[in-house]
């Protein structure tokens, strides 16, 4: 039977469409093998809420490792990234993001930032993921505090009144002193003059920040003390007496940019001009570089202070893979090592572990007279719930009467 020129036609498309499926079927298939590395084995792929996802491993730099940090620590952690990198024979790539510490627990929680390592400012924010994320997961547990593998502190730092030594001679006996909140309180009020015209205070906003929020919590902790309610902090964000507490404790409260953007900016912006401010509320470890660099800053305690606890959590999420824990864990050693900790030393920060060699101590006798010193007290913040609900009503009654 002859073909005619329709029938040629027809047999030529059914060959083309033939061919065609075949090739997509092919890639298909070659894309759901395991892809090999630069290294020449294989690299496993993750399981996300039921999608397969393979690890960052760019040719070359190892499979990378997301670690979420804070802006306060950035110094010493870019430095030990770098470190550690460029040791790791190309097997790990660890990659930093600064993200305030509230804002990454949310992130984290949605998904939104699916870190392998975290570092927040206050150990108040991995208790709180580890809470949110078990009601949220069934149990799941995201964060073992109790494993030192995967959860470990490696310096600290209190939190302290920042002023200039000109006004710690008058200020220190106040907010060194016993009551320093209530004497906060009586100086915002103008009940305590000041031998300068007026008195201007600024804390870091605590939802945007771990000072702000540990200087909340330590306003809570000596109000409740005074007013016979110790231990009892769950009233305290609906009691009309201790919101007009605090109203009056922050009359002079400077809510301004800086203060809105966090603990270091606040401070950057003390450092550049003292003038700003007469109080405010931050680290230590930033004032100590400040006046070893020759600032005129003081700092002075307060009895009892809290203290910042830069600690690196391990995730334990279904987007973390075998071999980013893996370099994930001996990232962690790496930053436990002798010449880790003293770079953090050189940044100002305390040990975790107090006596040993590694100590700041000869640096804060030398800044003595600018009011640093070696020992103060500590206490424990409030629980997170009636903290929280504090921080809220501070950020909604307090700070916008405030702003500018």
């Amino acid at each position: 039977m002859r073909i005619t020129l329709l029938g040629k036609l027809v047999i030529l498309i059914i060959a083309a469409g033939a061919a065609y499926g075949g090739y997509n079927f092919w890639q298909k298939s070659q894309s759901n093998k395991p892809k090999v590395a630069s290294n020449g084995k294989n690299t496993p792929t993750n399981t996300n809420n039921g999608q397969q996802t393979t690890p960052n491993n760019n040719s070359g730099l190892g499979v990378q490792i997301e670690f979420v940090t804070t802006a306060a620590k950035k110094g010493w952690i870019s430095q030990q990234v770098k470190r550690f990198n460029e040791q790791s024979g190309g097997k790990w790539q660890i990659v930093s993001k600064e993200v305030p510490s509230r804002e990454a627990m949310h992130a984290i929680l949605s998904g939104k930032e699916k870190p392998v390592l975290w570092s927040p400012g206050s150990p108040i924010w991995p208790q709180r993921l580890s809470e949110a994320y078990s009601q949220k997961n069934s149990g799941s547990n995201i964060v073992d505090l109790s494993d030192p593998n995967g959860y470990r502190v490696f310096l600290r730092s209190p939190l302290v009144f920042m002023t200039t030594k000109k006004k710690a001679a008058f200020l220190r006996p106040l907010l060194g002193g016993q009551r320093p909140w209530s004497a906060l309180r009586d100086l915002s009020t103008g009940k305590i003059k000041t031998p300068w015209n007026g008195f201007r205070f600024s804390q870091a906003d605590p939802i945007t920040s771990s000072s702000g929020m540990m200087t909340l919590g330590l306003i809570m902790n000596d109000y409740a003390q005074t007013t016979g309610q110790a231990g009892k902090f769950e009233n305290l964000p609906k009691s009309k007496e201790f919101i007009n507490y605090l109203k009056d404790l922050n009359r002079s409260l400077v809510y301004d940019t800086p203060a809105k953007g966090g603990t270091t900016k606040l401070t950057n912006a003390f450092l550049e001009d003292p003038s700003r401010y007469d109080v405010i509320t931050g680290y230590e470890a930033a004032a100590l570089k400040a006046v070893g660099d020759g600032s005129n800053i003081a700092v002075i305690y307060p009895a009892p202070t809290s203290v910042s606890e830069h600690a690196v959590s391990l995730l334990s999420a279904d987007w973390v893979s075998p071999e980013q824990k893996e370099g994930a864990l001996e990232f962690i050693k790496f930053l436990g090592s002798k010449e880790s900790l003293e770079a953090g030393l050189k940044a100002d920060f305390r040990p975790a572990q107090s006596g040993g060699t590694l100590s700041l101590n000869d640096k804060l006798g030398r800044f003595s007279s600018s009011g640093f010193q070696q020992s103060f007290t500590t206490t424990d913040l409030p629980p997170y719930e009636p903290l929280n609900a504090t921080a809220f009503r501070w950020t909604k009654e307090i700070a916008t009467a405030h702003s500018y």
